[in-house]
């Protein structure tokens, strides 16, 4: 193998120069220069990428502190209302929501005066205050009965008489307090007498005329009286009323109708919630309106946000009021802070409340920034509205790590920029990620010149060095091949050329006298010669194949009668006289032009093979019938058969199959190549199957349009 390399190399010695020279030379230094050229071009590229991060950086910072200034400036001329130094509440509820009703960007509002209450000028009632009111009836005879009344109430249980008392307190007293808590006196001892009905009307019209009394608690005695209608209704049974009026309550406490602080909106609500609740998930069959069930879902979903609100200004009202007190004492000038509480960021922004000619203030009026909106509108319209030239992953997250956005997927690289806001308001860290960076090979490569200029010259190197190691593949293959062809032509005419020279040298020194043996000498002679003429005959022709030389000369033919012939004549050898031979040759075959000379060829080839590779059973069949438009012959053996990997290789001249039972049954490896040339010129074909160990079937399909006479060079 070693020698047939040399020989290829040598032989091919011109191509191999010129593709080292032309091709693997240049390509090599135009790579090494197009892979340098894309480093430059991706520290370039890196550094644009970071000079245009930082652009966005402070971009985004610019245009968040131009949101915040404006945010500021517009609370401090709207502190310069003359409503907020009167403490006018109505005008500046009224003023905050024209103002600040419709920007998104802020959560919260809170108005804070030194020794009072914070306020929540958007989120609670227009009358903050309710005063404590303690009354007793004008005169001792009142007074009597009022304490007669209760006695007879909570103590005796006689709610009828009791009834009567509170009535003639009603009757005889101008006072719209006194009256009003009679009527609910009234109202709740009829409940307790079970005269819903009586309850109802009496209560109503507590919720219709003294819709501004309240109890002795201060709490909104409309709003107990509607609490009170609902449980008659429950009780009475009356489900229609009890889930309109429950929902009715409902929306009001959740619109703020009353003026409640946080533990009592609580409350109430929480409890009309449930009630609610547990009506429709118990009596769901009682009332087939699904209307209820959708307007309390929209309720509850409101309801959280109301909760939410409450959580946000009990936070600032506890955590913020006190350190906006502190710090705005220290200075009369407007300013941000934050804080972060039960894991949000509180982004507050406040302002002072001047005092005529004074640099002492009232009071300062503060906002809230919604997180959310900022994060997710204000951040994401400033980035989308910036021309990146490639794709980017960004995060923001706040000091303690937590991730707030995230911009397409995070990379496990680290950030190719990353930086904080002015003042740390907000306090946040963004990072930058280049979502190329991460594989650049990926990044520009696609449109970088270099890049297509190398992948070009890699597939010519590549294309050109399979062309060489195929060339030179190929003429080792060759090489084997006419090595092998001459090693058993040789051995082919060795063996009985050998044989012939002993036999006649006996002949000729008389060695043999017995008549019977010199007839077996000579008929042994004679087979040897049949075999090397046969083996003369397939060089011959493959020689004239090989040249293209070889003519073929048709002529109307009787298939049957010439197949018949051939098997007649092959058995003549004294070789294949024992050898069985089947035929099934249908009757009436149509008559074909071909060339009867090339046809002997390809059947007696094909019948060589059938007995030589069946050194088991010497048993061959040969079947010719019609088949569509075409004459198929058939040569069937029992022998060792071919393996399916090679049955592409089986036609290429000089190749022989590859088996150890078949080392012994050395041939030229022409016999088939000729079989296919012979079919080729006949335009047929020829097709084999094979099973190992069990024989193979070669088949030659004639097309039946060979029906004239003519003469073709190959």
């Amino acid at each position: 193998m070693l020698d047939n390399l040399k020989i290829a190399l040598k032989r091919q010695k011109k191509l191999i120069l010129i593709f080292f020279l032309f091709i693997f030379l240049p390509s090599i230094a135009l790579s090494i220069f197009g892979i340098r050229s894309i480093r430059n071009e991706r520290f370039r590229y890196l550094k644009q990428l970071e000079n245009e991060q930082r652009q966005a950086a402070e971009l985004l910072e610019n245009q968040l502190q131009s949101r915040f200034e404006d945010l500021d400036l517009s609370l401090q001329n709207v502190v310069q209302n003359p409503c907020f130094k009167e403490k006018d509440y109505t005008s500046i509820i009224n003023l905050l929501s024209r103002q600040y009703n419709d920007e998104p960007i802020i959560e919260s509002v809170f108005l804070d005066y030194p020794d009072e209450e914070t306020l929540f000028p958007l989120f609670m009632p227009t009358q903050p205050f309710r005063e404590t009111t303690v009354l007793s009836p004008v005169n001792e005879s009142q007074r009597e009965r009022l304490k007669n009344a209760q006695k007879l109430e909570f103590s005796q249980n006689n709610f009828s008489r009791a009834v009567v008392l509170y009535e003639q307190i009603y009757s005889l007293s101008q006072n719209k307090e006194i009256q009003a808590r009679m009527l609910n006196n009234m109202a709740r001892c009829y409940k307790k007498l079970e005269n819903y009905d009586k309850s109802i009307r009496l209560y109503t019209q507590i919720c219709e005329e003294y819709t501004d009394s309240t109890t002795s608690a201060s709490l909104p005695l409309d709003l107990i009286a509607r609490l009170q209608i609902i449980d008659c209704y429950q009780k009475k049974g009356d489900q229609e009323k009890f889930i309109v009026r429950s929902l009715d309550l409902y929306r009001d406490l959740l619109q703020m109708e009353w003026y409640l602080n946080g533990d009592q909106f609580n409350t109430y609500s929480s409890m009309v919630e449930k009630g609610i609740s547990d009506f429709l998930s118990s009596d769901e069959k009682a009332l087939d309106n699904n209307n209820y069930h959708k307007e309390f879902k929209q309720l509850k979903e409101l309801h959280q946000k109301i909760r939410k609100q409450w959580e946000i200004s009990k936070n600032i009202e506890n955590s913020i009021i006190p350190e906006l007190r502190r710090r705005l004492s220290m200075s009369s000038n407007s300013f941000h802070y934050t804080r972060p509480l039960n894991q949000n960021d509180y982004l507050i922004i406040a302002t002072t409340i001047p005092k005529d000619q004074t640099p002492e203030s009232l009071g300062f009026l503060g906002i809230k920034i919604n997180n959310q909106y900022l994060i997710h509108h204000e951040v994401n319209r400033i980035l989308n509205e910036f021309p990146f030239s490639e794709k980017i992953s960004l995060s923001i997250s706040n000091l303690s790590g937590e991730n707030l956005i995230q911009i397409g997927n995070l990379p496990s690289s680290p950030p190719t920029f990353e930086t904080y806001f002015d003042e740390n308001f907000p306090p946040w860290k963004v990072d930058f990620f280049s979502i190329e960076n991460r594989n650049f090979g990926v990044m520009n490569l696609k449109k970088s010149f270099y890049f297509w200029t190398i992948l070009t010259i890699l597939i010519l190197l590549t294309f050109g060095t399979v062309l060489v190691v195929r060339t030179v593949t190929h003429e080792m293959e060759i090489l084997r091949l006419k090595s092998d062809f001459v090693s058993s032509v040789s051995h082919e005419f060795k063996t009985p050329i050998t044989a012939i020279k002993t036999l006649i040298e006996r002949l000729q020194k008389g060695k043999v006298s017995s008549l019977d043996k010199r007839k077996k000498y000579y008929s042994i002679i004679s087979k040897d010669v049949n075999k090397l003429s046969s083996l003369v005959r397939n060089i011959l022709d493959y020689s004239k194949v090989d040249a293209q030389k070889k003519r073929y000369y048709f002529q109307k033919t009787d298939i049957g009668l010439q197949i018949k012939e051939e098997i007649a004549d092959f058995k003549k050898d004294k070789i294949y006289e024992k050898i069985k031979i089947k035929t099934h040759i249908e009757s009436n075959l149509p008559s074909l032009c071909i060339d009867r000379e090339a046809f002997s060829l390809a059947l007696s080839n094909l019948l060589e093979n059938a007995v030589k590779f069946s050194p088991d059973q010497k048993a061959v069949s040969v079947k010719a019938k019609k088949e569509g438009d075409t004459i198929r012959i058939d040569v069937t053996d029992k022998g060792l058969g071919i393996d399916p990997s090679e049955m592409d290789q089986i036609f290429d001249k000089f190749y022989q199959v590859k088996n150890k039972e078949q080392k012994s049954l050395r041939g030229t490896g022409l016999g088939l190549t000729l079989v296919k040339h012979v079919m080729d010129a006949h335009e047929g074909k020829v097709q084999v199957k094979s099973q190992k160990g069990k024989g193979s079937t070669f088949s030659l399909i004639f097309p039946m349009k060979l029906n004239g006479t003519r003469s073709q060079p190959s």
